[in-house]
């Protein structure tokens, strides 16, 4: 028992088959190499129990039932959970499932489980009634499995495409389950299963929800009992039937009894076996194959002797009647035609019995009306029609009939002929005939005539019956008429000659029939045409239009006279029609409309024929007392002559003139009467509307050829008007109150009022004239205009479509069939699209409204759709509308415009909002409506267009709803959590944790389709669309995270889709888009996944794009970035991570191909008058395609103004010639688009590098990886740019790129050399980029240049970006010795900058590359740059002129700078400067708008300053008077105010820098470029030293301004420039100034000059002294605790300053001239200085008045040593901490990291660090050297005071001074000695400055000093011991 329990348990009844048909279908449509065989061949024989015991369940059993009930209690295993306690609600269920379908408790159980699982797919479906779908599913899963079986089995009517192995299999496989008695359990199963026991059943145990599930359920059973009716006529069609399965089959059919529908018709499941039986008795297949082939040989009706005889039996008269007579008469007619055809059988003697019985079957069949059966029943089933081998077998039936048994026909006929004849005996006696009179050949033409009159597959069976050569003898055919073609056109002929009057109506019907083709409707004319002998007389076009024009005549011969209507009324004047011949009349109409429909020839002939003018002659007849619908029938053939465009114009004026509708007014009293009175009078009392809906498809045809304008002109106003106001007000608006005989009808009449609204509405577009300016309008108003004023009014119209609509929600809700289905879905559809055609018109209706001057006033017809709906008292038009989602599976059209419509009604954000809140106002159909939009999402049918367009419409209305405010219909329809913030949604598979499927499913599962091949791929475009709409929901802010966290569930899902791309790329344009969409959405998940550490899931992503190698053993150690870096570097070489990646492999694509398209050469339009226009068609947004609509339109308008004879002629070529330019400007459109394809693309892959390589983290991609991805990238782009042309956008986003990976290398770079010095890494062990790729790096650098010399010049964005990126590379090129270890000559002070250059160690590898670009490209290169430097756009010359001298500083190569000043670029940059002057005044100003000349100012100051830093650029600046444009400039001397305090929290933060930094930055640079001359050419160059004075002097007042406001309490720039001036001063002091700089006529003007600006510089001395007190001001935060080790900038300029000026004193009082080398002296003999103690409180101005003493000098130093002596331990105290910085711990490094800053891990706080303590380290150094300085220079200046006063002072007041000046060598000394004369030096006051030293300089002082000296001055320690 077990083990049964255990097989069944694997079978849920759903899952296996559903599997089964899948594999099935998959071997046999889609076969392919790779499909192996075996798996089919294992599947079908798993299965094979299943066929054999077809549809029979596994049965119930008591075991398992007990078993079940155990599981409530201690559990049981369930398949795919494993072990479970089992509900008390599953258990019932699972007992009330196997009672009711008698299937075993287990299986049960499944089926429930794998309901549960499928409940997400069957929204608000509880779990049992998903369980009955799935059950009747997998039903039908197995029996469309057999039938795909049977198809595939090998035969005499078609082939399968399949493998020959699979297709043998499968014929032996279903051969074994025919022998296993499949056809008898069929028939049992068609005998057993019924669907009113079914349903009853299902009722019984409440297992059948609401309509939509009873819908389902019905539908499903009922295909089951198709299928199986279908596989027994499949394996008859193809292979016969054997003799048993064909006697099981005759007795099937022998007990049914044909369901009497309303319809009469029969059904589709006996239809199939009575057409099953017929094919087993099939022998046509002899005309269409030869009979000795093995497939016709091995049919059984030849290949068994005995199952003729067999099959004969059964028809015998002995033997019992059929229920249904009809089927016997059919079947018996069957085996007839069967046995005639045996006379054309080789072996026919084999058949002689049989042959011998064929009268006796074929008579007894026609005495049962067999005819009658077949017209008035089989015929009626539309399926026959729809399925090719029905249709094939009923017409090889027919047609064998007729051939084989000819003689038979001609019997038939003659029988007609006598009944005829007996018919006028009585008729002429004035009695009725009898009722019984046999119809047999009557019936015969009529059912002839109804098969071929409903080819809806265009077989073209019927040309069958016509011979040509018969029809027109005297042709020349090449061909020889087939025998059966011949006797067919035989039997036409036959039936038509000498034709009694009771044959003419089914003759007449039949010729209607057989003209259902094009080809056949021109026989039928050519032979109505010509009147012979084989026809009779009144068959002929002639006889047919003379007898109407006959009619005509009597009907109006005696008119009442003088009255103007066409209308008879009075009995006297009455001639009727007898209804014979009104019957006859309607059959001959057919034939015309039939013949006039199909055959255009035929149509025109009939209408320019000028006798039979049908015009006037049908027209006349309508206006005639003749029945309603006769006249009907009158007006659909004129209908259908009017369907071309000549006759529709001349239809319309007749139409006029004979009022058959009333438009003109009239006076007269006799009423006019028209079709109007019909309606109201006549049809109304009938209640049925034929002539209505004639009236309204003439007018359908003849608007499709447009309106004339003049439309009854000359009568009344001409326009279209009346006609409209009677579709509207007299037949739409009140077809519902109207009552119908026929339902149907009422909605018929609908459907054609809304057709030809729509038409109106589609032919519509709305222009300036069409609104009324004044009441007495020349023309009316297009009726499109009309709709457009009534459907967006609350008006009746707009009301009935909307009630519609509703209505269509009611009926299509309740999914059951009802009378007019068809009816109703073709109006309601009509309806969604005029609603949507007038929400597309209605944007640029309304504003042509507001402009013009129309009174009319008009409400949006979006509010009127969330208006109140009159039927439900609610506003739920927009739901009903969306409700029709929902039908999709039945209704796709209906859904597709649906969803139109909501997209146009959300495109407003208000109305979309109101349209939601409305939606979500109602649970239960937001649920509703939701599960629609899935299920369209969901739908596969294969091959349907429309289905696809449903899915693409409703990406569109998610993508257009995404933006609007939260909640929108995008979030509600993908499934957000609306109740709280929706970015906090977690998204779960359908149905876990109760989830519901939504869209967001849906389009996963339609990406995956295109990935995974397990269902039909979907298309390009839609795959294009589902892509666009993940990366809009990836970029949503709000949707962002849930979406992305619930793609990243399937982890390799961007790697599949990515490959999948890729590889299809090149097919087309969406293929590339797909692309483009899927690497936006990865560089956003790059983005997301690197800021949250995904680092796993990262590592497998970035490994795929860029090929770095997954190291399963990394170090883990989270303490130690540094030894994780160093071991990555032992671990990584170049070979580990290859070149070439997913990445670089896409820059191929990069290269737009498509040639340019050529414009034709015009023969009559003007090339640039069309290219204008061309433009003026271009979309304003996107891509700039051109508006082929708009274009056409305006072709045609230019072509309507041509007026005049002289153009009449070329009008028909210009007409020719406009689809061509049609075509070039589709031919532009296919290329822009490619174009904007390629663009896209090389965005989103700009969009992964750049992320890939600015924020993945270094845990996932090590710096040195980092490194090697971008000289990777940047090696493929540069060649690719380089070498080929790109697009100008896709050449920005590269270079922005390359820009951006260029940034990072250095970045990356930087970061290594960092983390080597962090963790004292010796420099061999590291990885070093550099070398490694050097080959690499120089193939860089060679296409960066090569790409900025061939780049356009007006492109700025992407010469920006170049220059950019080649200054990133040689700044990358210079980093290789850090900025920290670059040492001096001597410090970073003053007498730097008189020492020569930087002492650089070796730069081998930068030297290198600068010469090797030199080398390639020369003076071209120099040549380029410097013309950047002087044009284009501003950034480009500042990155010009910043890229030159970075290539001349890394080259140090002096041609650059000859050639920049041979060529004339450096005078012009200089000129430029001077010209500038005005511009930067201008900035100055408070409300200046723009920083632009400064940055342009600054760039050229910067590379004069380089050039200043070499011997021959200082010369040649000085050339070319650099220093007397700037003493000609006016800006500087615009300096402001300076304030004498400075607090640090005034800085205010803003973009534009306040004025005074914007001056500092346009005045320091020049001070700037004096210390760099001064420091290139030396100070003992008087040339640039008189061009410098020259300067300073010509701006003194500024100079003067900034040396008075010295003091320590200045801002940080303040003091920076003080520090810059007091530079320049004091090395400029040291020379003959007065001398170099003599001029007769300003000598004395420039020593008072002179003398002024040293008593300047020597008041500042005793502000800037070191004391505790001076350093407390100038440190920035005094609130620091000690242990931050306190530096400050203001401190650093403070020490520059007194550093220059002591420089500046020593200068003075030294080197007094050859002669003499006497030292001059400066400092008053006193250690008491006022200055030093009263500094603070006294005015600047007093502070020239007093000459400072000594003691300032020696305060100096005394402070300068305790500073020094005191810091000295800081600096060392840092340089260890520096040491011990790699095993610090957190708490350690938070001494130095701020605790706001959060850094994230320890290696970055780390970092942090070692950049604090490396900066303060630095300032520290450099605050010890300045103390070094001072301490010198106090120590020569207190040395040679001391000498003078102590040695060479004598004193008495006039015994020096005087000697030296005239010796004029050093006219500074003359003046300080002028100074010195008016000092009394008195001996007291030496004495005391003696005894002041001595106290001073004492031990501990002395000690102090020596220790300072031994540290810093270690060359003066031996001057110093002597000097103490």
């Amino acid at each position: 028992m077990n083990d049964v329990l255990s097989v069944n348990r694997s079978e849920d009844l759903w899952n296996p088959y559903k599997d089964l048909k899948g594999v099935v279908w998959k071997h046999l449509n889609q076969p392919s190499e790779d499909l192996s065989t075996a798996e089919l061949e294992n599947v079908l024989r798993k299965h094979k129990q299943s066929f054999f015991s077809l549809l029979k369940n596994p049965p119930k059993n008591e075991k398992s039932r007990e078993d079940l009930k155990k599981g409530m209690v201690d559990g049981i295993n369930v398949r795919g959970i494993g072990h479970q306690v089992l509900s008390k609600e599953l258990y019932q269920e699972a007992i009330i499932l196997s009672d009711m379908f008698e299937i075993n408790e287990f299986v049960a159980l499944d089926l429930l489980c794998t309901a549960q699982i499928q409940m997400p797919y069957y929204p608000s479906l509880p779990r049992g009634l998903v369980a009955v779908l799935l059950y009747y599913d997998g039903r039908k899963a197995l029996v469309t499995t057999l039938l795909y079986l049977v198809q595939a089995r090998t035969g005499v009517q078609w082939c399968v495409k399949v493998n020959p192995d699979i297709a043998k299999f499968i014929t032996d496989y279903t051969d074994q389950l025919m022998e296993g008695g499949l056809f008898n359990r069929i028939f049992e199963l068609l005998r057993t299963l019924d669907l009113s026991k079914e349903i009853e059943k299902l009722q019984q145990n409440l297992a059948l929800g609401g309509p939509k599930h009873r819908r389902q359920v019905t539908d499903l059973f009922n295909d089951i009992r198709n299928i199986l009716a279908e596989v027994v006529f499949s394996w008859s069609t193809q292979c016969g039937l054997q003799k048993d399965p064909t006697l099981a089959l005759i007795n099937y059919l022998r007990e049914v009894k044909i369901e009497e529908e309303a319809s009469g018709k029969i059904d589709d499941v006996n239809l199939y076996l009575e057409m099953a039986l017929l094919s087993a008795l099939d022998l046509s297949v002899l005309h269409t194959r030869e009979d000795g082939e093995e497939a016709v040989q091995l049919l059984p009706v030849l290949s068994d002797p005995n199952y003729l005889i067999s099959i004969m039996n059964e028809f015998l008269p002995t033997k019992p009647k059929w229920v249904c007579e009809g089927l016997q008469a059919l079947s018996t007619f069957g085996l007839s035609v069967c046995i005639s055809s045996l006379r054309d059988v080789p072996q026919n003697y084999r058949f002689q019995d049989a042959i011998n019985k064929e009268d006796l079957f074929v008579y007894a069949s026609i005495e049962m009306n067999v005819f009658t059966f077949l017209h008035n029943i089989l015929l009626e089933n539309k399926t026959l029609y729809k399925e090719a081998f029905l249709y094939k077998r009923m017409h090889n039936l027919i047609a064998d009939f007729i051939f084989s048994m000819y003689p038979k026909v001609k019997d038939l006929r003659m029988k007609a002929d006598e009944i005829a004849r007996t018919m006028q005996v009585y008729i002429r006696e004035g009695l009725e005939p009898p009722p019984n009179l046999p119809r047999y050949f009557e019936y015969l033409l009529l059912t002839v005539g109804k098969l071929y009159s409903n080819d809806v597959l265009g077989t073209d069976y019927v040309l069958n019956y016509w011979s040509p050569i018969e029809i027109a003898p005297n042709q020349n055919y090449t061909y020889r008429a087939p025998p059966r073609s011949v006797s067919l056109f035989k039997f036409i002929r036959l039936a038509g000659d000498m034709l009694p009057p009771s044959l003419f109506i089914p003759y007449i019907t039949m010729l209607s029939g057989l003209s259902s083709s094009q080809q056949t409707a021109r026989h039928c004319f050519n032979m109505l045409k010509q009147v012979g002998s084989h026809i009779s007389e009144n068959l002929s076009w002639d006889h047919f239009f003379m007898s109407f024009a006959q009619y005509l005549n009597n009907l109006r011969q005696e008119a009442p006279p003088q009255a103007d209507t066409v209308y008879r009324n009075r009995a006297t004047y009455h001639k009727g029609v007898s209804p014979q011949e009104i019957e006859g009349l309607h059959a001959v109409l057919l034939l015309i409309r039939t013949v006039a429909e199909h055959d255009e020839f035929s149509r025109l002939a009939m209408w320019e024929h000028p006798r039979w003018s049908p015009l006037a002659v049908l027209l006349g007849l309508v206006s005639c007392s003749i029945p309603i619908t006769l006249k009907a029938d009158l007006l659909r053939t004129l209908a259908t002559l009017c369907k071309s465009s000549e006759n529709a114009t001349q239809t319309w004026d007749l139409l006029e003139v004979y009022e058959i509708l009333v438009t003109a007014p009239t006076t007269s009293s006799y009423s006019p009467r028209g079709i109007q009175t019909e309606l109201d009078e006549i049809e109304s009392r009938m209640e049925e509307y034929p002539l209505t809906r004639a009236v309204l498809k003439l007018l359908d045809v003849l608007i499709g050829f447009g309106i004339p304008r003049t439309l009854g002109a000359g009568f009344r106003k001409p326009g279209f008007d009346p006609y409209l106001s009677f579709i509207v007000n007299s037949v739409f608006l009140k077809y519902h109150t109207r009552s119908y005989r026929n339902i149907s009808e009422k909605w018929e009449v609908a459907l054609l009022c809304l057709n030809l609204f729509e038409k109106f509405l589609s032919q519509y577009e709305p222009k300036l004239a069409d609104f009324p300016t004044s009441a007495k309008a020349e023309f009316d108003s297009p009726p499109g205009y009309h709709l457009m004023i009534q459907l967006n009014t609350k008006s009746e119209l707009l009301n009935v479509i909307l009630d519609i609509i509703d209505e269509g929600n009611r009926f299509f809700d309740a999914y059951v069939s009802f009378p007019g289905e068809e009816n109703v879905k073709e109006t309601t559809l009509i309806c969604l699209r005029i609603l949507n055609r007038v929400l597309v018109l209605q944007p640029v209706f309304f504003s042509l409204l507001s402009a013009s001057s129309a009174s009319i006033l008009l409400t949006s017809i979006y509010k009127l759709l969330l208006s109140i709906n009159r039927r439900s008292g609610k506003p739920d038009h927009c739901v009903n509308i969306a409700k029709y989602v929902t039908y999709q599976l039945y209704l796709p059209k209906h859904s597709l415009y649906a969803v139109k419509i909501l997209t146009l009604i959300t495109n407003s954000p208000v109305a979309h909002n109101q349209f939601v809140n409305i939606l979500l106002a109602s649970d239960e159909t937001k649920e509703t409506v939701r599960s629609g939009f899935v299920e369209c999402l969901d739908s596969v049918y294969d091959g349907e267009e429309i289905v696809e367009d449903v899915k693409k419409e409703i990406l569109k209305l998610l993508k257009q709803c995404l933006p609007h405010n939260t909640p929108n219909l995008t979030h509600f329809l993908m499934g957000f959590d609306l109740k709280r913030d929706i970015s906090l949604t977690e998204f779960q598979f359908p149905g876990v944790l109760g989830f519901p499927r939504t869209c967001l499913h849906s389009i996963i599962s339609i990406m995956d389709a295109s990935v995974n091949h397990f269902t039909e791929a979907p298309s390009a475009l839609l795959l294009e669309s589902t892509y666009h709409l993940l990366y809009l929901l990836a970029s949503n802010t709000r949707t962002s995270k849930p979406v992305l966290r619930f793609v990243r569930l399937n982890k390799s899902f961007f790697r599949d889709h990515l490959e999948k791309a890729k590889a299809d790329m090149n097919k087309g344009l969406s293929e590339f888009n797909q692309l483009s969409w899927l690497l936006k959405v990865v560089a956003i998940e790059l983005k997301v996944s690197g800021q949250t550490k995904q680092v796993t899931y990262l590592k497998q992503l970035t490994s795929f794009l860029v090929n770095v190698p997954i190291e399963e053993t990394r170090n883990q150690d989270m303490f130690s970035l540094v030894q994780k870096n160093v071991l990555e570097t032992r671990i990584i070489t170049p070979e580990d991570i290859k070149m070439e990646n997913f990445m670089t492999s896409l820059i191929p694509f990069f290269e737009f191909k498509q040639p340019p398209v050529e414009a034709p050469a015009w023969e009559f339009f003007d090339n640039t008058v069309l290219n204008q226009i061309l433009q003026n068609c271009q979309k304003k947004t996107g891509p700039k395609l051109i508006v082929l609509k708009k274009l056409h339109q305006i072709l045609y308008d230019e072509l309507k103004s041509l007026q005049g004879t002289a153009v009449m002629g070329q009008i028909q070529a210009i007409t020719q010639e406009i689809p061509k330019v049609l075509k070039y400007a589709l031919e532009l459109n296919k290329r822009t688009e490619s174009c904007s394809s390629v663009v896209q693309f090389v965005d989103a892959w700009r969009q992964v590098a750049e992320v890939l390589v600015s924020y993945i983290p270094l845990e996932i991609i090590s710096s040195t990886e980092q490194q090697i991805i971008s000289i990777s990238l940047l090696k493929h782009l540069l060649k690719k740019a380089v070498k080929v042309q790109l697009l100008p956008e896709v050449s920005r986003y590269i270079s922005g790129a390359v820009l951006l990976m260029m940034g990072n290398l250095k970045k990356c770079y930087i970061h290594d050399k960092k983390q080597q010095q962090i963790s004292n890494v010796d420099a061999d062990r590291c990885v070093n980029i550099m070398k490694l790729y050097y080959s690499s790096l120089k193939e860089i650098l060679e296409c960066l240049v090569e790409w900025v010399m061939i780049s356009d010049v007006i492109d700025g964005e992407l010469r920006i970006n170049l220059y950019a990126a080649l200054i990133t590379f040689l700044q990358l090129a210079n980093v290789e010795v850090p900025h920290e270890s670059i040492t001096f000559n001597d410090s970073l002070y003053v007498s730097r900058l008189d020492s020569s250059r930087v002492n650089v160690s070796e730069r081998d590898i930068q030297v290198q590359f600068s010469l090797d670009i030199l080398s390639k490209f020369g003076e071209k290169l120099v040549e380029v740059m410097c013309h950047d430097c002087i044009g284009g756009q501003e950034i480009c010359k500042i990155l010009a002129m910043s890229s030159f001298s970075h290539l001349m500083m890394l080259s140090g190569n002096i041609n650059w700078i000859v050639f920049m000043s041979g060529r004339g670029y450096l005078k012009h940059i200089i000129q430029s400067i001077m010209d500038s002057d005005t511009e930067l005044r201008s900035m100055l100003e408070p409300q200046a708008e723009s920083i632009k000349p400064l940055y342009l100012y600054m760039a050229k100051i910067l590379l004069l300053s380089r050039l200043a830093g070499t011997k021959m650029g200082a010369e040649l600046v000085l050339e070319q008077k650099l220093l007397a444009c700037f003493s000609n400039m006016s800006v500087f001397t615009f300096h402001p105010e300076i304030s004498k305090s400075w607090h640090k929290d005034q800085v205010l933060e803003d973009f534009l820098p306040p004025i005074e930094q914007q001056y500092l930055q346009i005045w320091l640079p020049t001070l700037d470029i004096c210390n760099a001359i001064l420091t290139t050419l030396g100070t003992e160059n008087q040339s640039a030293i008189v061009q410098i004075m020259h300067f300073l002097l010509s701006h003194l007042d500024v100079v003067e301004q900034i040396l008075r406001s010295g003091s320590p309490d200045l801002s940080p720039d303040s003091l920076k420039e003080l520090s810059l001036l007091t530079s320049v001063l004091a090395r400029t002091a040291n020379n003959n100034l007065i001398n170099v700089l003599e001029n007769p006529n300003i000598a004395l003007d420039i020593r008072a000059q002179l003398y002024r600006l040293q008593k300047l510089m020597l008041s500042l001395l005793p502000k800037f002294v070191l004391s505790e007190d001076t350093v407390k001001r100038l440190m920035n935060h005094p609130s620091q605790s000690s242990t931050a080790f306190q530096t400050s900038d203001r401190l650093l300029f403070a020490m520059q300053i007194m550093a220059n000026l002591l420089w500046y004193s020593q200068n003075i009082i030294a080197n007094h001239g050859i002669e003499h080398s006497g030292v001059g002296v400066i400092f008053y003999p006193s250690l008491s200085d006022p200055l030093l103690h009263t500094f603070s409180i006294r005015s600047a101005s007093s502070t020239n008045e007093q000459e400072p003493s000594l003691g300032v000098i020696v305060q100096q130093l005394i402070s300068t040593v305790n500073y020094h002596h005191q810091e000295k331990v800081t600096h060392d105290l840092l340089a260890r901490k520096l040491k011990e910085l790699p095993d610090m711990s957190s708490v350690d490094l938070r001494h130095y990291v701020n605790e706001a800053t959060d850094l994230g891990d320890l290696s970055a706080h780390r970092e942090k660090a070692y950049e604090i303590i490396t900066e303060r380290l630095e300032k520290k150094k450099k605050e010890l050297r300045y103390c070094a300085f001072i301490i010198e220079n106090a120590l020569y200046l207190i040395w040679a005071h001391l000498d003078f006063y102590m040695l060479k002072a004598i004193p008495k007041p006039k015994s020096y001074g005087y000697t030296q000046s005239s010796s004029g060598i050093m006219p500074d000394a003359t003046l300080a000695s002028a100074s010195e004369a008016t000092w009394k030096v008195s001996t007291d006051a030496l004495s005391s400055l003696k005894q002041g030293l001595v106290s001073l300089f004492n031990d501990s002082f002395s000690k102090q000093l020596l220790e300072t000296a031994q540290v810093s001055l270690w060359y003066l320690w031996g001057l110093l011991k002597g000097f103490l």
